[in-house]
């Protein structure tokens, strides 16, 4: 075993030997003739070259260790090593000028020979990735944007943080305002409270006040109609019993006592109908505007030179059959007492107007002065000046509280010498 092992040695020491054995080799100075200045040229110029191939892999190195971010960094070791054996076989070229080991510079040549082409054919697939990168102008663009970006960012940032602070002042205002909000609300509530309390206290003596009005009208209604009716008794006791004991004048006054004592009784008459409404309450119910303009035409009986037309269908309303008989019944009596031409018309019409019923009684007497238009609705305003006419003027006050009692409104269009139109509005 021994000696096997020792002829093993053996045979390895003789490889070597022959292996960097020159033999008749000779050395590349005598190529050269061992001409100094064609020998020192190869002898500089070798050695520049494998300094300057030494110190490449050492700068890639030192570069490749300050930037960890560089891709394909195996490719930089090849070409460290690629560089190393270019650079070893020039110190070889030198070394063979003097010592004639080819067989040692040929296998260094090999060695080079197959990094080169290692690295050759791993740069190959790597050479499209390497294009794919970024070109320093494409990364310098990209920076300049980045810095924008950033630069934009920050000033977004800065406007939030002044917006956070604004926002902050403005929670901290409107807490403070929400609060006096608040405050004012509660003092608001309380004083609803109160006013309620008032309100019912109010209505307690209101009811009480209407029940003494009501008392009251029905107290003076009779106390001043009975001496009416005496007086009017006594009147035409008179007249029938002394007729002949009166001259004309005398009898001119007896009438005119008796047609005051009537207007006067109409007139009291008026003052309990417009007391009574809004407080006498009556069934609710369906109402045909139709039947009640016919029941109150016939009740007036005018006179045949008056025609009273409905251009078209009155409403079905809900509410008091007698409010309605009242409101017609003022306005048409209003109409036929005062046409002063031969052939007096009035005609009664309907439309609908965003959700109410606008009804018109218009007709063609003498017409009412644009400065009386408002006069005329209030109690006791009266336009015509004749002592012996009957109107109290109660009939349109009568008329204007019917229809605010339902939520409408009336007034009144006229010209001198054509005729008047009044209108009221009613809810459907």
């Amino acid at each position: 075993m021994v000696l096997k092992l020792k002829c093993t040695g053996d045979l390895t020491v003789d490889f070597v030997s022959s292996f960097f054995y020159s033999g008749n080799f000779i050395p590349h100075g005598h190529c050269y003739l061992w001409m100094p200045e064609l020998v020192w040229l190869h002898i500089l110029a070798d050695s520049l070259i494998a300094l300057s191939y030494y110190s490449i892999p050492l700068t890639l190195i030192y570069f490749v260790r300050k930037r960890e971010d560089v891709p394909f960094k195996n490719i930089f070791l090849l070409f460290g090593a690629f560089i190393i054996s270019c650079g070893t076989t020039h110190i070889m070229g030198v070394w063979t000028l003097w010592h004639p080991d080819y067989w040692l510079s040929g296998a260094i040549k090999a060695v080079t020979a197959i990094v080169s082409v290692y690295t050759a054919l791993t740069l190959i697939p790597l050479v499209p990735q390497a294009l794919a990168l970024p070109s320093p102008a494409q990364l310098e663009a990209a920076n300049n944007a980045l810095q924008i970006e950033i630069i934009e960012r920050k000033r977004v940032e800065q406007e939030l943080r002044q917006y956070k602070e604004h926002l902050e002042e403005l929670v901290e205002q409107r807490t403070t305002e929400l609060a006096k909000t608040n405050e004012l609300l509660q003092q608001e509530v309380i004083q609803r409270q109160q006013s309620q309390e008032k309100m019912a206290l109010l209505l307690k003596e209101l009811e009480s006040t209407n029940k003494e009005l009501n008392d009251f009208a029905y107290i003076v209604s009779h106390d001043l109609k009975a001496p009416l009716r005496g007086i009017s008794s006594l009147s035409e006791w008179l007249v029938s019993d002394y007729a002949d004991k009166f001259d004309d004048e005398g009898k001119e006054l007896i009438n005119l006592l008796i047609a005051r004592v009537k207007k006067l009784y109409s007139l009291i008459d008026a003052i309990l109908q417009y007391s009574r409404i809004g407080r006498i309450k009556e069934e609710l119910r369906q109402v045909n505007l139709n039947d009640v303009v016919t029941e109150v035409t016939e009740l007036l009986e005018p006179i045949e030179n008056i025609q009273i037309d409905i251009t078209n269908e009155l409403p079905i309303v809900y509410g008091e059959k007698t409010r309605f008989e009242q409101l017609f019944q003022n306005l048409l009596s209003n109409a036929i007492k005062f046409i002063d031409k031969p052939q007096g018309k009035i005609t009664i019409a309907c439309t609908e107007k965003n959700g109410y019923w606008q009804i018109s009684i218009k007709d063609n007497g003498p017409g009412i002065e644009k400065e009386h238009f408002e006069r005329i609705f209030k109690i006791f305003q009266k336009l015509s000046d004749n002592k012996n006419s009957d109107s109290t003027g109660i009939g349109l006050a009568i008329v204007k509280k019917i229809v605010e009692i339902y939520g409408g409104e009336v007034w009144v269009e006229s010209e001198l010498g054509v005729g008047t139109t009044f209108f009221f509005t009613l809810k459907k």
